[in-house]
């Protein structure tokens, strides 16, 4: 996704999240979600939900929800670039089934214990409260 912002944007973008980060603060909009499933296919049956699954969203790279790929497959394809000495990164990231699965208050107190306070522990505890997403099915919007 980063990839494809308009490099006009980035220098607002950058300033917005180093002012989250710096002020220990997630603003309530970063924490509001709309999901707006859209057919495969239009002719497809609109009442079947197998039919909402996203296309061409993942990068060919991700390992990620993906026919046989998982965290084996994505370490094996790192391990060969490094060995390559191709430039390489991995990003392991799932933050709502990281978040959405643990009760807060002990996410929050593991931190604590393990030394993450002030401003960091403040930017975890702010984006986990009041968290929301929507999802709009053509007229029907089902808020949570």
């Amino acid at each position: 996704m980063l990839q494809t912002i308009s490099p006009d944007l980035l220098p607002f973008i950058t300033t917005v999240i180093n002012g989250s980060l710096t002020s220990g603060h997630v603003p309530i909009a970063f924490k509001k979600v709309r999901v707006i499933p859209i057919l495969k296919k239009p002719a497809l049956d609109p009442s079947d939900v197998s039919n909402y699954r996203p296309n061409n969203l993942h990068d060919p790279n991700q390992s990620g929800f993906k026919a046989a790929h998982s965290k084996e497959t994505a370490l094996l394809a790192i391990t060969e670039q490094l060995h390559a000495k191709l430039s390489t990164a991995l990003i392991l990231l799932d933050l709502s089934a990281a978040f959405d699965t643990v009760n807060h208050k002990t996410l929050l107190s593991t931190l604590r214990s393990l030394g993450i306070r002030g401003i960091a522990q403040a930017w975890f505890a702010s984006y986990l409260d009041g968290r929301s997403y929507q999802i709009q099915i053509s007229c029907l919007r089902l808020d949570t």
